[in-house]
């Protein structure tokens, strides 16, 4: 699936034009955070350069101009909580000499904030940390320097990483630091209810999940907060499906019934709290640490935070490859890159940026201070990684890395409001659910009609 995915996104981003702009104009906040030119690799200090060897695009940025001393980078967010892109960012600035003025955006004002400053082909901002579907529009509208990173640099991600980034044939985002799903459960939960083991298929989240539930204990819960769209594709991917074919057309609705009579499942059967049947986070990581949920599909960091919580610790912690749907455990790739603006005056230092925080060294740094799951794989196997962290985890980590998936497409605000208005009335109940994934495909196939992609 990810090869023609990577097959659709070429073609339609190069006949796009104008058309991301167009996808843009309505959006406001979030809908749902490469290299230098020189002849080195990229070891596992960061301390060389990364070498262009075909992924460049265009003139602009191409070394002509001269290497600046600072550079303006908008992170998604205070660094305060953000320790780990803190820490590179020091180490950048210690060993390049070029001065990183760190603008912190809030998460939902950062792609409105970039949007304004992009449509005046404004040179406030060098560089950027964001999420990978934010790349189909922002490259379509011209507003992102491809960043000139060779195989040398991109070839240690997994494949189904770097051709995320890849568009048109050019690298337009260096991947950072991963959010993806990770299976996590409670063993003294399990062990008072006397489950043995945790579920491998969705339908012993639900057998199981009967067992785990009590009246202090929830059997289930995910914590993608506020972003139903989200869990929606995890599971969708795992069902075998994904939201468009090779043609741009939508097509998940046979993959889609699946999900929602998974969850409907979930729901009827009190598998679920109160509030996440809508999707809604609720505070899904103080409940699983405070011993409120037997298990939880969660972003990784939280399986760091529990290691180090009172009462908990590697004795109680418990983690697992995701459940298998009808069609796989594959879990979505939420992964945070960098990448540098078109309109930068100082295109070579931010590129160099977007290289350096994107090193092995970089995604170890993260890992150590922060507990982000590293987006490259030998991270993992590093004896320091291997010493700050149960093996057992970083095994289940390192799965969920290379059997990612995710698809960037255009119009995202509107494509994902379209599933989103459709799917949360349905897992409430309150919608028939075929009649709610029908509507959505159609809205989304009139949308992309009405913005020339189809």
């Amino acid at each position: 699936m990810q090869d023609s995915n990577h097959r659709t996104r070429r073609r339609f981003i190069k006949g796009a034009g104008a058309v991301g702009t167009i996808a843009l104009a309505g959006c406001g906040g979030n809908g749902g955070s490469d290299g230098g030119s020189g002849d080195g690799s990229d070891d596992s200090d960061g301390s060389t350069a990364e070498s262009s060897d075909g992924s460049s695009g265009g003139d602009t940025g191409s070394g002509s101009e001269s290497m600046a001393d600072r550079i303006v980078f908008y992170n998604a967010g205070s660094l305060q909580y953000d320790p780990g892109t803190k820490r590179n960012i020091e180490r950048f600035e210690e060993e390049s000499g070029i001065t990183v003025e760190v603008n912190e955006t809030p998460w939902n004002n950062l792609k409105t904030s970039l949007t304004t400053i992009w449509r005046n082909e404004d040179a406030t901002v060098d560089a950027f940390n964001g999420p990978t579907w934010w790349l189909a529009d922002f490259v379509a509208s011209g507003w992102l320097e491809p960043l000139e990173l060779g195989n040398s640099h991109m070839s240690k991600f997994p494949s189904n990483l770097s051709d995320l980034v890849t568009l048109d044939g050019k690298v337009y985002m260096a991947p950072e630091f991963g959010k993806w799903g990770t299976f996590l459960y409670d063993q003294q939960s399990f062990s008072e209810a006397g489950v043995d083991g945790p579920p491998s298929t969705w339908d012993e989240v639900v057998s199981k999940g009967k067992q785990l539930n009590s009246g202090d204990t929830s059997a289930f819960a995910v914590t993608w907060a506020n972003k139903d769209v989200f869990t929606f594709k995890q599971l969708l991917y795992q069902a075998g499906g994904q939201l468009f074919n090779d043609s741009n057309e939508p097509a998940f609705v046979d993959a889609g019934m699946d999900v929602m009579d998974f969850l409907t499942r979930l729901r009827e059967n009190d598998l679920i709290p109160d509030g996440i049947s809508s999707m809604g986070e609720g505070g899904v990581g103080d409940s699983f640490i405070a011993g409120q949920l037997a298990t939880v599909e969660s972003w990784t960091p939280l399986g760091a935070r529990a290691l180090d919580a009172d009462g908990w610790g590697a004795e109680r912690l418990g983690s697992a490859k995701p459940p298998k749907g009808p069609s796989s455990r594959a879990t979505f790739q939420d992964t945070n890159g960098i990448s540098v603006s078109a309109f930068s005056d100082r295109k070579q230092a931010a590129k160099e940026f977007a290289r350096f925080m994107t090193t092995t060294e970089s995604s170890k740094t993260n890992m150590r201070v922060e507990g982000n799951p590293a987006v490259v794989p030998s991270v993992y196997d590093s004896d320091a990684i291997q010493e700050q962290y149960p093996s057992w985890l970083l095994e289940d980590m390192k799965y969920n890395l290379n059997n990612a998936k995710s698809e960037t497409y255009l119009a995202q605000p509107q494509v994902d409001d379209y599933l989103s208005e459709q799917i949360t009335p349905a897992l409430l109940g309150d919608k028939d659910p075929q009649k709610a994934l029908e509507a959505a495909q159609s809205n989304i196939t009139s949308l992309y009609q009405d913005i020339g992609l189809l």
